[in-house]
């Protein structure tokens, strides 16, 4: 049975990274030593992330704490603390001069329903041999799975990246599931896509016969903005981040349509 975690929630990061000075070592720590020790700190919400190095070889864990105290405290049993030929360093994150880059709240407990992924979205099209065209040569995503027999299919930027589902409705599917289906086409997505360039890719799109529906325009956060249209209509944005370190980026362009 999972508990609740009491007692304050750390809020300060730390980095513990080793750096194996001899790249001939070949004595590591066991894997499941590692995995254990790992675990442990997910178990009780600390673990932010965990990775191995390669140039030079290490080792790099990123965890929550209350403070140094209690970061070297937790490391007490770190089985690559004693590794031979190596350094051993305990960083602490400054937020005010990095910002965070991830959520300081520690997470529910495994196996307590949190959130690990945001997989993917669905998009309804009238004709989906027809979009995974545009799709994929206009907007430059890949399909990662199709399902011919089932018409399934999920397209994205890369392997990793939440993925776009084109879905296609059918009288069979009974009412009011295909009717309140097509009711979803041609309407905002509320999907967003960062460019490094909003000019360029509005060109790109007009000489794919691409539908505009709000040219290339500034935003008071520095970026700027772009919308578009597949060719049922949904309405995608685009936008390219301002030169300011704290522009805001996809809140802001999500929000700014007409003032």
């Amino acid at each position: 049975m999972v508990g609740h975690r009491a007692g304050r929630k750390p809020k300060r990061l730390y980095a513990r990274l080793i750096r194996i000075l001899d790249e001939d070592l070949d004595y590591l720590p066991g894997r499941a030593a590692m995995h254990a020790f790992i675990a442990g700190f997910d178990r009780v919400g600390r673990l932010v992330a965990h990775g191995e190095l390669t140039h030079p070889r290490g080792d790099l864990l990123v965890f929550r704490a209350e403070d140094r105290e209690q970061a070297e405290r937790l490391l007490r049993t770190d089985p690559m603390r004693a590794l031979p030929r190596s350094t051993h360093e305990v960083l602490e994150w400054k937020l005010e001069d990095t910002g965070t880059g991830v959520n300081l709240e520690p997470p529910p407990a495994r196996g307590s329903g949190r959130l690990t992924l945001l997989q993917r979205v669905a998009v309804v099209v009238s004709d989906q041999r027809r979009a995974i065209a545009w799709y994929r040569d206009v907007l430059g995503l890949t399909v990662l799975e199709e399902d011919p027999e089932t018409e399934y299919v999920e397209l994205a930027l890369g392997k990793g990246a939440a993925a776009v589902s084109l879905v296609a409705p059918r009288p069979d599917w009974g009412e009011p599931y295909y009717s309140e289906a097509r009711a979803r086409m041609g309407a905002p997505t509320g999907i967003i896509f960062q460019t490094d360039s909003v000019e360029a890719f509005e060109l790109r799109l007009r000489h794919a016969g691409a539908r505009i529906t709000q040219p290339v325009e500034d935003q008071p956060w520095g970026g700027r903005t772009l919308r578009f249209t597949d060719p049922d209509g949904n309405e995608f944005v685009a936008f390219e981040r301002g030169a300011g370190p704290r522009a805001p980026g996809p809140v802001a362009a999500g929000a700014s349509r007409g003032g």
